[in-house]
C-alpha cells in the first residue's frame, strides 16, 4: 500500500490546477513500482481501484448521469418546490457545461489514463520475466481503452493522451480535443493488444485470485470491444442525426467502412465469448447463472465469483469504498430495519419505466379508486429481484407503501413525493449492509449483455432468427425463480419470442433495446444506450410517450403530483429532433475549458473549444 500510495500521489497529474499548485516532492523510488511481481500486482490493483473512482458508485453516475436516459428519476425532494438547474437539464438528456458533477468523471478517467500511461512507461524497464510484463501491460490497456470509452461516449471528442508526461507544464498536460472517430479508433487498437497479451481467464484466477476483486481476463477485452464496435454501428447506423454535424466520420484505421462492418465485427467478438452450447464459437469460461436472482443475491461466497461476471467494480474492502453511495441511494430509508436514514433513494426508475417493463411482460393491473388504470405488478420474476413496490419492509417490522399501491398514485405532500412516489431499486441490498456501503459489486460487464450485443447485432445485419435465438437464452433464464421452499419455479412470462411477433427490423430492436432496460436495469447502461440512437429514435421512443404519459390523470391529480413536482407543471419533453440532438453528449466541462490552454470557450469547434451549436446545450 506504500508503494502504491506513493505511485498515486507522482502520476496524479491532471487538469486539476489545485493539484498542481502542490508539492509532488515524494520519497517513493519508482524503480520500486515494477521491481518484481508483487510490486506490479499491486499497481495493477492500484489502477483498478482508481477506475472505480470514475462514478460507477456515486451520484456522477447514479444521479447525475442515469437520469438523462429518461428512465430513471432523482429521487430527492428538497429540491421539488425550487427546481435546481442540475436536475433540470437531465430532463433534455444531457448535463451543461458548469453542471456542479460535471467534471468529476472527466477527471477521475483521465486520472486513471495518466496512471495507465505511467505504468505503461515504466514496464519498459522492469527486470521482471517479460512475459509477466507483457499481461500486466495488457490489462493496463485493458483499463485505458475502456476509460475512453466512457470518456468519447459522455463528451464526444476528448482529449487523447497516449503517454505520460514528462512535466507538470501545460503544453505535457494538455492536449486539444480529438476527432470522437480517432478516439474509438484508438480503443479498438488498445483493446486488440489487449487481449492479445492479457491472462487467460485460468491463469488471472491463479495469479490474482480470480475476479472478485475486479480483474479481468482476455476475454473481458473482446466481450467489451463487442460493445465498442457495436457503439459505433449505432452511431452510423443513425449518422444524419447523431451528436455531430457537417463532418464524416473515418473507421477505415479500424476496417470499418459502413455500419454493417461494425456490426459484423461487434457480432464475432459477441459470439466468440458465448458457449458453444448456445451458438457461440470461442473456449469461452464464462456462462450464464443459472438463476437471475442468484446475480444479486450477496450472501453466499459464490455470489462473488458467479461464472457470468466479465467485469466487476467491486467494493474495495481496505478503503471501505470511500464514495460509493450505490447501495444507499438505492434503497428505501430504513429498508428491512437497516440504519440508513432519509438521505437513500436518491436514484430511482421512475414511473413511466415501471409500466414499460408491466405492459411488455405480463403486466397486471390494480383494483383501486387511484390504480386501476395502472399496472402494479409484472409476471417477470426479475422485477421483484431489480425492484422494491407497492410495499416494503421498513423499521421495526413496519410496512411501508410505495408506488404503485392504491394510496401512493396521489400525494399530498413534497415528503411523501420523495419517499413513496416510485419504486425503488433493489438489487444492491445485501444483509451486511447498515447505513454503509454495502457488499455488493457493480456488473460493468456480465455475460447476459453479450447475448444483447449479438442479439442487436444480428438484427441490424438482417439474422433475425439468429437475433431471436440469443434473446431466448436470456429469456428462458428470467422466467425460472425459487419459491419459499427453495424449489425452483417457471413463470410464463417473458415468454419466449418468436419471428411471427415482429412485423419489422426496426420492431425486433426495438424490442430488444428494452430487453437490455429489463435485464440490466441500474448497472449504468441506460445513458449509453438510448444516446447511442440518435436523435430521432429519442424523440420517438422516450420523448413522445412519455410526454403521454406524465400529463395522466394519475400523474397530474392534485397539488403535490408526481408530474408538477418532478417536471414542472409546464413541462414537455422537447419532441423535434434538433432539439434533443443537443443533449446527446454532454456540455465540454468548463474546468476543462477555462484551464486547458489548446481550448477556448468561445469557439464553438468541436476541437478547439465547446461543442458545435447544434449540439451545444449552454
Amino acid at each position: 500500500m506504500r508503494i502504491l500510495t506513493a505511485a498515486v500521489l507522482a502520476v496524479f497529474l491532471t487538469g486539476c490546477t489545485d493539484f498542481l499548485k502542490e508539492d509532488l516532492g515524494t520519497s517513493y523510488d519508482k524503480e520500486s513500482m515494477i521491481s518484481t511481481e508483487e510490486a506490479l500486482e499491486s499497481a495493477m490493483l492500484g489502477i483498478h481501484r482508481q477506475m472505480g473512482q470514475c462514478g460507477f458508485k456515486s451520484g456522477a453516475f447514479c444521479e447525475w448521469l442515469a437520469p438523462g436516459s429518461g428512465l430513471v428519476i432523482w429521487g430527492i425532494s428538497s429540491a421539488l418546490d425550487n427546481t435546481l438547474d442540475r436536475w433540470a437539464s437531465l430532463h433534455r438528456f444531457t448535463r451543461y457545461s458548469d453542471h456542479p458533477q460535471a467534471y468529476d468523471s472527466f477527471r477521475e478517467f483521465y486520472r486513471t489514463i495518466y496512471l495507465c500511461n505511467h505504468l505503461l512507461d515504466l514496464l519498459k524497464e522492469s527486470p521482471v520475466d517479460p512475459e509477466y510484463v507483457e499481461e500486466i501491460e495488457g490489462e493496463v490497456l485493458f483499463i485505458r481503452a475502456m476509460s475512453y470509452f466512457y470518456l468519447v461516449r459522455i463528451w464526444g471528442d476528448v482529449s487523447l493522451h497516449l503517454e505520460a508526461p514528462l512535466t507538470t507544464e501545460y503544453d505535457d498536460l494538455y492536449a486539444p480535443r480529438e476527432n470522437f472517430w480517432t478516439v474509438y479508433c484508438q480503443i479498438v487498437k488498445d483493446l486488440d493488444k489487449a487481449e492479445a497479451k492479457m491472462r487467460s481467464f485460468e491463469r488471472m484466477v491463479a495469479v490474482a485470485g480470480g475476479n472478485s476483486s475486479g480483474r479481468v481476463c482476455n476475454y473481458a477485452a473482446t466481450a467489451c470491444r463487442s460493445l465498442v464496435y457495436l457503439t459505433i454501428g449505432t452511431l452510423l447506423e443513425h449518422s444524419d442525426d447523431n451528436f455531430w454535424v457537417n463532418r464524416t466520420p473515418d473507421f477505415s484505421e479500424i476496417g470499418i467502412a459502413t455500419s454493417a462492418d461494425a456490426f459484423e465485427k461487434a457480432l464475432a467478438d459477441a459470439l466468440t465469448v458465448i458457449p458453444a452450447e448456445h451458438g457461440g464459437t470461442g473456449g469461452t469460461p464464462f456462462r450464464l447463472e443459472e438463476l437471475y436472482e442468484d446475480l444479486f443475491r450477496w450472501t453466499e461466497p459464490e455470489d462473488w465469483q458467479s461464472p457470468e461476471r466479465i467485469w466487476v467494480m467491486p467494493r474495495s474492502p481496505e478503503s471501505g469504498d470511500a464514495g460509493s453511495g450505490l447501495t444507499l441511494w438505492a434503497l428505501p430509508s430504513h429498508y428491512m430495519g437497516r440504519a440508513s436514514g432519509d438521505n437513500s433513494g436518491r436514484c430511482r426508475p421512475d414511473r413511466w419505466f415501471f409500466q414499460k417493463w408491466c405492459e411488455a411482460y405480463g403486466g397486471i393491473k390494480g383494483t383501486g379508486a387511484y390504480n386501476s388504470n395502472i399496472y402494479v405488478d409484472s409476471k417477470d420474476p426479475r422485477m421483484k429481484v431489480n425492484l422494491i413496490y407497492n410495499e416494503y419492509e421498513a423499521e421495526e417490522g413496519t410496512t411501508r407503501l410505495c408506488y404503485p399501491s392504491n394510496w401512493r398514485i396521489t400525494l399530498s405532500s413534497v415528503s411523501l413525493l420523495k419517499f413513496y412516489a416510485m419504486p425503488y431499486y433493489k438489487k444492491y441490498f445485501d444483509p451486511s449492509f447498515d447505513n454503509s456501503v454495502g457488499n455488493a459489486d457493480l456488473y460493468v460487464m456480465r455475460l447476459a449483455e453479450v447475448y444483447l450485443i449479438a442479439a442487436e447485432a444480428s438484427a441490424y445485419l438482417g439474422k433475425e432468427s439468429q437475433a431471436i435465438d440469443m434473446v431466448n437464452h436470456i429469456l428462458a433464464r428470467a422466467r425460472k425463480y425459487r419459491d419459499e421452499d427453495g424449489d425452483i419455479q417457471q413463470s410464463p412470462e417473458p415468454a419466449a419470442w418468436t419471428a411471427a411477433q415482429f412485423s419489422s427490423r426496426e420492431e425486433l430492436l426495438n424490442a430488444i433495446f428494452w430487453e437490455r432496460c429489463f435485464e440490466m436495469p441500474f448497472e449504468h447502461h441506460e445513458y449509453f444506450d438510448t444516446h447511442r440512437m440518435g436523435a430521432k429514435w429519442l424523440v420517438e421512443n422516450i420523448s413522445k410517450p412519455k410526454n403521454v404519459f406524465i400529463n395522466l390523470p394519475e400523474q397530474t391529480g392534485g397539488e403535490f403530483s408526481y408530474k408538477d413536482k418532478y417536471y414542472g407543471p409546464d413541462f414537455t419533453y422537447h419532441e423535434n429532433w434538433e432539439d434533443v440532438r443537443k443533449g446527446l453528449i454532454n456540455a465540454y466541462p468548463i474546468d476543462e475549458l477555462t484551464y486547458n490552454p489548446y481550448l477556448d470557450p468561445s469557439l464553438h469547434d468541436p476541437n478547439k473549444g465547446q461543442n458545435p451549436v447544434e449540439v451545444f446545450w449552454r
